[in-house]
């Protein structure tokens, strides 16, 4: 592989750094600043070596340490300054001789105040690695946490991209290549929550009740916390687990910071052009405007999304960020306002066979078939601004107030461009060939705004009473998505001159999609902490009440341009509108997938936490989640549960136990029962006309309940260092899993529904992680291996072995892995950071090994994702005390992203494997392949 010149340049820069940057060694003050208690390095400190007024300073490095050097001879004063540490105490030094070297070791006292007394004063950085070291440490339940400073240096702009860095997390990409959701051991999104702050925050998505974590950007947080184990005082529904995006917080002093950046992807490079379009005018469709029973005609829409495209050469991505923050009056006003912005050009190239609806018995049983041979374009736009500020007010040294509000938006503009395999057509001789010309222009807005306000209030010496009053709204609007697609047969002469156009097709569908969910939540948790045969006590109880409205609409207008030939002309298409032709009133399907929903969820919990032995902490309790959710469709009265109503209530015990083998390392073993409840669009009764199977909603549903079990070694040495060791299990009891259900006679009858597998399912693996740094260098790796098993009911095509071969279709019992569930993750990076060098730079790289990626009806045709690995490189280079230059590079090794079929691709026809090209494992076959190419990022960030 070439890279590109401007690695080539990076490189030199940072070898010819290294190279001047040898200290020579002469008289010197060295030594380490550690925690007076804990003993832990407090990297970030300055210390400041003093003589004559004159002051030269260094930060501390991560292993605390920090030195001198070319020191001349003389009396010096030392003193330390580390915030929310007392710094008064200052050392006299005297260097007397030469290559004389002076140890000084520090250890600094704590002078921040407790919390729970609702003070305000000093703290230590919250967003260093130290400070998310602590965290997981002293946490009641199993964590892990990625650091604001972690996440600042990391190759990822988005939430969803540095998810992937965190042990046992996998994403799932978009088809640009970002990430999108995250899979946390090996439980696929439907099985994980996303809490702001620890609230939780509703979904935009128009069928599911997961966020898509890409709309997020990364530099917003001051850490984020993906929690694998719950208590009784969190939401019970995350079965693989929750991510918590704790935001900056008000400071305690004044901080302002900015950066800017620009960048490219390597794809739109070499002769392939970003394909940009304008999006439509018509915000909303006739229905909405005119009424549902008006009859649209062709007028009423507009084709600027294919008439007014545009090719850009090389488009140029942009981020930029600010932050400001600072504390007024007498320290008891704290305020802080952070935005972000961002524009990526990003793509993919991808090939892909398209799967008959009904495979072949030939020469196998379910023998796969295809329809169509792909190629694709990708182009995606996406624009993402976050804004959110966080108020808080110190009433007294015993009430406390916050507000925060948080706003996050995108646009993603994606244009995809499809043509056959025209010369490659799967079904074409040589003097007729097929082919196929797709356009999809698709613009898809998506908003989440969240305010909560927050009390924390002391009553009396042994109480404590927080609350928390929510309002969220979560939207996705698909405003006129616009698809033209073509198929003609074109005859061919003996030089391969097109010399007729026959049987050609032309359609163009206008589709508007429209979600809303409207939350308002009150949560309220009273502490009692007394002191039982000389021992505290924490009692907890408390709970949440939350009602939710959501509202969808979704249309399709369906335009046929008859036999006319296509000349890239749209007006010269005689269009006429096929569905629907009078209205939404005349089509039931499309009034059954417009529905109004109303949940009211309340749940209570109790919750005791105590050391009946010094070095044991036990915390336990039980919480009862109460679903109450009610639905209506748009569909006529005689449509049978086109309204219905759903209620159950969930009893979730809990027990964690908490074991201090020595002051660093614990052994944790933990219990909880959780629950995931069915993704709203999946209970509607709607139907959806698919490309090779009708889909519909199941009211039937019943939700998802599991068993939980953890146990987990943890070492923290000190500092970034840490080595966990970890294993869990869970027992799944109806997943929910999408069957091929017949719904009257013939082939034309089945349809993809959602349904409860009642067998069961399983879920267990290891987790190990280990960081450790060696000076100046560090090294983090961690590793992940999964199993999960599920059996459901396929249907096997296959002929018997009468003389008359007669065919069949019968359903049998498949095993095989939950869907998204990879064996084998990992992640591996190696650190440079250098404080004196004012140099950080990472070398990234992500495995997920083969994994699941769509479940087919039919047995052994599921499509599994090859292993996938990605190398990424980043860096920041400080050029003043308060200025300095980054640089993100992703994929440089340009990894693809494939998907096979485990069946032997040489029983394929020789059409299909010469589209297929080479295929790299014997017994299996290639059917989709996206490339992504390099993405590159440099820019400049500014900190007071």
């Amino acid at each position: 592989m070439k890279y590109p010149y401007f690695l080539h340049r990076l490189l030199l820069f940072f070898a010819l750094s290294l190279l001047f940057s040898i200290p020579d060694f002469a008289q010197t003050i060295r030594g380490k600043v550690t925690d007076y208690k804990t003993g832990e390095p407090l990297v970030g400190a300055t210390v400041h070596l003093i003589q004559n007024g004159e002051s030269r300073a260094n930060a501390v490095g991560l292993n605390g340490a920090y030195a001198f050097k070319s020191v001349k001879t003389g009396v010096y004063r030392l003193q330390v300054l580390y915030v929310g540490y007392n710094s008064s105490q200052i050392y006299e030094v005297a260097i007397t001789a030469a290559d004389e070297t002076k140890i000084i070791n520090v250890r600094l006292l704590d002078a921040s105040q407790q919390i729970a007394e609702v003070k305000v004063s000093a703290q230590a950085n919250k967003e260093t690695d130290h400070a998310a070291r602590n965290i997981e440490r002293n946490a009641p339940v199993v964590l892990n946490v990625l650091s604001a400073n972690t996440i600042q240096l990391l190759p990822d702009v988005t939430v969803a991209n540095a998810l992937q860095r965190v042990s046992g997390v996998t994403i799932q990409r978009s088809a640009a290549g970002e990430g999108r959701y995250a899979i946390i051991r090996g439980m696929d999104q439907r099985y994980n929550s996303t809490l702001v702050n620890g609230i939780k925050i509703p979904s935009p998505d128009p069928d599911y009740r997961f966020v898509p974590m890409d709309i997020f950007p990364s530099e917003m947080l001051e850490r984020l916390e993906v929690i694998k184990a719950l208590t009784p005082n969190m939401e019970g529904d995350a079965i693989g687990g929750a991510m918590n995006l704790v935001m900056k917080s008000a400071p305690s002093h004044f901080i302002l910071s900015a950066n800017i950046s620009g960048g490219f992807s390597t794809l739109f490079s070499n002769g392939r052009l970003f394909n940009a379009f304008n999006s439509s005018p018509n915000s909303q469709s006739p229905a909405i405007v005119h009424g549902n029973s008006f009859a649209a005609t062709p007028a009423d829409f507009n084709n600027s999304a294919f008439t007014k495209q545009h090719s850009l050469n090389n488009p140029m991505s942009s981020t930029g960020g600010l932050t400001i923050g600072d504390r007024f009056l007498n320290n008891k006003l704290g305020v802080i306002v952070s935005a972000s912005y961002q524009n990526v050009y990003r793509g993919s190239n991808s090939k892909q066979l398209t799967p008959n609806a009904q495979p072949s018995p030939d020469p196998l049983p379910n023998s796969p078939l295809f329809s169509d041979a792909y190629d694709r374009t990708y182009s995606t736009q996406t624009q993402r601004l976050g804004i959110h500020n966080k108020i808080d007010y110190v009433i007294n040294s015993k009430n406390k107030l916050s507000l925060y509000n948080l706003y996050i938006h995108q646009n993603e503009f994606e244009s995809r461009l499809t043509a056959d395999t025209l010369g490659l057509g799967l079904n074409s001789t040589a003097l007729n060939k097929q082919i196929t010309i797709g356009n999809r222009s698709t613009l898809t807005r998506q908003t989440i705004y969240n305010s909560t306000l927050h009390g924390d209030h002391i009553l009396g010496d042994k109480f404590i009473f927080n609350w928390d009053g929510v309002y969220s709204v979560a939207s996705r609007h698909m405003p006129d998505r616009t698809e033209f697609l073509y198929d003609a047969n074109k005859s061919l002469n003996a030089a391969g001159v097109v010399t007729s156009e026959t049987d050609n097709n032309t359609e163009l569908i206008h589709h508007w999609q429209n979600n809303r969910d409207h939350d308002v939540s009150g949560y309220a948790n009273l502490i009692y902490k007394p002191v039982i045969a000389g021992h505290e006590v924490e009692f907890s109880t408390g709970g949440l009440y939350r009602h939710k409205t959501r509202d969808a609409d979704y249309i399709d207008y369906h335009l046929k341009g008859g036999q006319a030939l296509y000349n890239n002309n749209f007006n010269t298409l005689p269009f006429v509108i096929t569905l629907p032709a009078g209205g939404l009133g005349s089509n039931n399907d499309l009034l059954e997938n417009n529905y109004h929903i109303t949940e009211n969820d309340n749940s209570e919990y109790v919750q005791v936490k105590f050391n009946p032995w010094p070095k044991l902490q036990v915390l336990g309790g039980v919480r009862v989640e109460n679903t109450d959710m009610t639905y209506a469709t748009q569909s006529p009265s005689t449509v049978t549960q086109r309204s219905g109503n759903i209620k159950y209530t969930d009893v979730l015990p809990s027990i964690h136990l908490k074991y201090e083998l020595t002051d660093n390392q614990s052994l944790r073993a933990s219990y909880f029962s959780s629950i995931s409840r069915p993704g709203f669009g999946e209970i509607i009764p709607y139907k959806i006309s698919g490309e090779y199977f009708d889909q519909e909603g199941n009211p039937d549903l019943k939700h998802i309940t599991a068993d939980n079990y953890d146990l987990r070694y943890e070492f923290f040495p000190g500092g970034a260092d840490q080595f966990l060791l970890g294993t869990f299990y869970k027992k799944i009891y109806n997943p929910i899993e999408y069957f091929v259900v017949r719904e009257g006679a013939g082939p034309s009858a089945q349809v993809i529904k959602p349904q409860n597998d009642l067998s069961n399912a399983t879920n267990y693996g290891i987790e190990a992680l280990a960081s450790k740094f060696f000076g100046i260098i560090g090294f983090s790796v961690n590793y992940t291996y999964t199993h999960s098993r599920i059996t459901t009911s396929k249907l096997l095509y296959y002929k018997d072995n009468t003389p008359e071969q007669k065919l069949h279709q019968d359903p049998v019992n498949e095993t095989r892995p939950l869907q998204g569930q990879a064996d084998n993750v990992g992640n591996a990076s190696i650190l440079f950071k250098s404080p004196e060098l004012g140099l950080d730079m990472q070398v990234a790289f992500v495995y997920t090994g083969e994994r699941l990626a769509q479940v087919s009806p039919y047995y052994n045709l599921d499509f599994y994702q090859h292993a996938y690995n990605q190398l990424d490189f980043s860096f920041e280079k400080s050029i003043s005390k308060k200025l300095s230059f980054y640089g993100k590079v992703n994929n440089i090794t340009n990894a693809a992203s494939k998907i096979y079929l485990k069946f032997p691709h040489d029983k394929l026809t020789a059409k299909q494997q010469e589209f297929l090209g080479s295929q790299d494992i014997a017994a299996q076959t290639l059917v989709q392949s996206d490339y992504y190419k390099t993405f590159l990022l440099g820019g400049f960030r500014y900190k007071f």
